[in-house]
């Protein structure tokens, strides 16, 4: 319901329609403040979701590199007994 937030003459000339009119503008600003609250919350839900999307990425990657670091270090670690073994058959 849309209402002018201008006082027309007849609110001038009539306390009661002025309180009348007054009271549905201020309706009016609650349902849209609250409309506003609702989008916030929702917004806000939509951040803590991302924001443990982020961690759970940041959680994968620490154990992805802690990962290669392993196998890399293993595969080092074979590539280096191989040599032994091989100058241990030369001898």
């Amino acid at each position: 319901m849309a209402t002018s937030t201008e006082p027309s003459d007849l609110e001038y000339e009539n306390l009661s329609v002025h309180v009348d009119k007054c009271s549905l503008r201020y309706e009016q600003m609650q349902n849209k403040l609250e409309a506003i609250d609702v989008q916030f919350e929702k917004i806000d839900h939509r951040f803590d979701k991302l924001d443990e999307r982020i961690d759970r990425i940041e959680t994968d990657l620490k154990k992805g590199n802690t990962a290669i670091i392993v196998a890399l270090v293993g595969a080092t670690a074979t590539i280096i007994a191989a040599f032994v073994g091989i100058i241990i058959a030369i001898i």
